[in-house]
Formats: C-alpha cells, sequence, structure tokens
C-alpha cells in the first residue's frame, strides 16, 4: 500500500514539474540576466490616472502628492479618483490636490472592478475614452516614483501601446515578517514571471495595480468585476491575442498587510478570485494553445492552473482511497505514509521558499528598503507566508460566501521617505 501511494504522488509530480518545466529557464533568467531598457522618445502621450478609494483619507494624500512630483508635464496627465462608498473626507482631500473626484455610491456592488466600471464610464460621458491616450490604474495607498510616467511612457511609444505593468515595490517591507513576506511574494514575481516573460518575448500578467491599458482596449469600458478583476482583465485580453509587457524601470510602492488576518482573509479571496476566473475564462487560452500555437496563452494557463486546490484535495481523496482498499484488502493502514507525504512536503517547501528569498535578498537588493540584517532574517520568515495555503486552499473552495473587502492603510509615509 505504501508503494502504491509513493508511486501515486511520484507520477503527479513529475507530470506537474513538467508542464511547468519552462520556469526553470525562467529562474535563470530573471536572476543572472539584466532587465530590458526602454529607448527614450520625444513623443508624450497623454494619460489619465485611475484610482479606486474607500475610506482612503489616512493615505491617499501621499498618493496624489507623488502623482504631483511626477517629472513628466502636467498638462499630459490628469488625475481621476472614484471615491467609492466613503463615508470619510477622501473626496474633499483628492480634490484639495487638483484631482477630479466622482462619488459613488452602491453597497450591493460595493467591488473595485464596479468602482473602476463607474470611473471609466464617467470619463467617457466627459470626455471621451479617445480624449487620453493611455489610462494606469493605481490603488489608494500606492506610492509613485517620480520618474514612473516617463518610463511607462517610453515603454508605451515603444510597444504601440498595449498593456504595461509596472515594478511593484513594497512601501512598508520593514514593518513586520508579514507585510515582508508579501514584498518577497512579489519581488519573486518580478524576478521569475514579469523580467523573463519580457526578455523572452512572452506576456505577463497585471497584480492589482501599476499598470497602464491603451485606451483602445477601453473603448467599450471596463467589464470585469470578479473578486481579482486585474487577473480576470490579463486572461481576456491575453486570450484576444494581446501581450502584456513589463517596464522594471516604473517604479511605484505599494502597502501590504500587517495582521494575519487580514493577510488570510485577501489571499482567501486571491485564491477564490483565481478559481473563478481560471473556471470562467481559462478554457480560452487552453484553446489558443493549439488553435494559435500561444506560448503565453500556454504559460498563463498554468499559471492559473489551481495547482494548490488539485494537491490539497487529491491528497486527500488519494489518502481515503487507499485506506478504503486498506479495509477492503484488510491490511493494516499505515497513518505514518501520508504523515512523511506531508513532512516532506513541508520541508521541501521550506527549503525552495528560504532559497527564493535569498535568490531575491541579493538580486531585488537595491529596491528592499530594510537592511540587510532585516532582510535575512525575514526571509527565514517567508516559506511561512506560503504554508499559509494548507488554511487558506479549504477556505478558499468550501466557503459558501467569500467577499471584497476593505483593508485599512495607515501607513502615512510619503515618497520622499522611499527614495
Amino acid at each position: 500500500m505504501e508503494t502504491i501511494f509513493n508511486n501515486i504522488n511520484y507520477v503527479f509530480a513529475l507530470l506537474g514539474a513538467i508542464l511547468v518545466a519552462h520556469n526553470y529557464l525562467y529562474l535563470f533568467v530573471g536572476v543572472f540576466f539584466k532587465s530590458k531598457k526602454y529607448p527614450e522618445t520625444a513623443l508624450l502621450k497623454n494619460y489619465a490616472i485611475l484610482i479606486s478609494a474607500r475610506n482612503e483619507s489616512k493615505v491617499i494624500g501621499q498618493l496624489l502628492e507623488s502623482l504631483n512630483q511626477l517629472d513628466y508635464p502636467k498638462d499630459l496627465y490628469k488625475v481621476f479618483v472614484v471615491a467609492d462608498n466613503c463615508t470619510d473626507d477622501t473626496a474633499n482631500i483628492c480634490r484639495s490636490y487638483g484631482a477630479i473626484v466622482y462619488e459613488r455610491f452602491d453597497k450591493l456592488k460595493a467591488r473595485k472592478g464596479y468602482a473602476l466600471e463607474f470611473l471609466v464610464d464617467h470619463i467617457k460621458n466627459d470626455y471621451g475614452i479617445e480624449s487620453f491616450d493611455g489610462y494606469l490604474v493605481f490603488d489608494a495607498d500606492n506610492l509613485v516614483d517620480p520618474n514612473f510616467l516617463t518610463q511607462m511612457n517610453k515603454a508605451f511609444v515603444y510597444e504601440n501601446g498595449g498593456i504595461i505593468t509596472g515594478y511593484r515595490n513594497t512601501k512598508n517591507f520593514d514593518t513586520n515578517i508579514i507585510s515582508s513576506s508579501y514584498g518577497f511574494h512579489f519581488y519573486r514575481s518580478t524576478m521569475v514571471l514579469h523580467r523573463p516573460r519580457h526578455l523572452l518575448g512572452i506576456g505577463t500578467h497585471l497584480s492589482g495595480t501599476g499598470y497602464l491599458i491603451d485606451s483602445k482596449l477601453l473603448l467599450d469600458g471596463w467589464h470585469f468585476h470578479t473578486l481579482t478583476e486585474d487577473t480576470e482583465f490579463t486572461i481576456e485580453k491575453s486570450a484576444q491575442g494581446q501581450k502584456i509587457k513589463f517596464c522594471e524601470a516604473a517604479i511605484f510602492y505599494d502597502e501590504q498587510p500587517t495582521s494575519l488576518k487580514i493577510s488570510i482573509r485577501q489571499r482567501v479571496r486571491w485564491t477564490r478570485g483565481r478559481l473563478s476566473v481560471f473556471l470562467k475564462s481559462g478554457w480560452k487560452l487552453f484553446l489558443n494553445v493549439f488553435k494559435k500555437k500561444s506560448f503565453t496563452s500556454y504559460d498563463l494557463y498554468f499559471y492559473l492552473f489551481p495547482w494548490s486546490i488539485i494537491t490539497y484535495f487529491g491528497f486527500i481523496i488519494e489518502t481515503i482511497i487507499l485506506f478504503i482498499l486498506s479495509l477492503i484488502y484488510k491490511e493494516n493502514f499505515n497513518f505514518n505514509v501520508p504523515l512523511k507525504v506531508i513532512t516532506s512536503y513541508l520541508v521541501s517547501v521550506y527549503i525552495l521558499y528560504s532559497l527564493y528569498g535569498i535568490l531575491i535578498s541579493i538580486r531585488e537588493r537595491k529596491h528592499i528598503k530594510a537592511p540587510y540584517y532585516k532582510i535575512f532574517i525575514y526571509a527565514l520568515f517567508y516559506p511561512i507566508f506560503e504554508f499559509l495555503h494548507l488554511i487558506i486552499t479549504p477556505i478558499a473552495v468550501l466557503s459558501p460566501k467569500v467577499e471584497w473587502k476593505p483593508i485599512e492603510h495607515n501607513d502615512n509615509r510619503n515618497i520622499n521617505d522611499l527614495l
């Protein structure tokens, strides 16, 4: 019975490794190759900056201040904010910084995707979508490097529009092990996904904020409302043939959760949202692999594939089946066998993500806002962030209802504190 158990796990592990073997190439390229720099351009495009905010009075002023400090001509970008179901002074603060504010009150559709739809529709009616060449999306807790828009414009001109994502840095990496683990998570995405995909000419994915969309792609408005609207947008546009580009020189900062409870709640939403998008639209990528022979579709399909869910519930089902077989054939079921598998999994995950932490600390060091000793300590705790999938996965799948809930942001650092 133990041999059967081990063989089944070996086969599935081997199959998974083969399907995503290209990630080993990604790791090599992401660690050892330099990022792509876009050439200078005299062509300056006109941009709208979109911000969705709900009760963000503690941090949105710092974002708007950083946007006002951009080294890009002030007459070529305009800031729009949707104050979404706000009960604080968010709207007035935004107006005081010169932003154009639309207030929205709809508690039945209180989610970022609906707020963005509301904002885009108002811009379409009041200005016209094509009055701007592109639309940048930020969250209220972000901060933006002064050079961000200049760098994004170079990429936008060079790529002839399309969709481009910037470099997601972490505003509060040094706060505690939770915020630093998020930082490692997003630095890892840059190192093993965004950078190598871009260097190899493969489309990447969006991650919530800090991205630019060609106005031509918003002529019909914004209609992405799932729990993870960024993933839904990524899959729909990638399935239509858009390759999302990466501009590493365009840096912005994102505030990460510092509470374990909030972290789990957020990641449950991510897991449930990604699953819903996979079930809704994953088949489009799968068909593109054969119809259009698109490696981007292949890569994104297996990036979105619910590996943690398959692994978690597959292990449980496998254990139950073997237990039943042991009863049928009157053999003693050795509970130490699945226990060994779990232990082996935890040890391998800890080693893997500890190594990731070390590589990230070296490769992305210039972006990490923390002293060396803190980075080292946080790297040792980073694997625990990944272990939490053992808790997050069953909650995300089995919960009758997973809702988007706002996360309170209160880190009031400004952009000058991070430069």
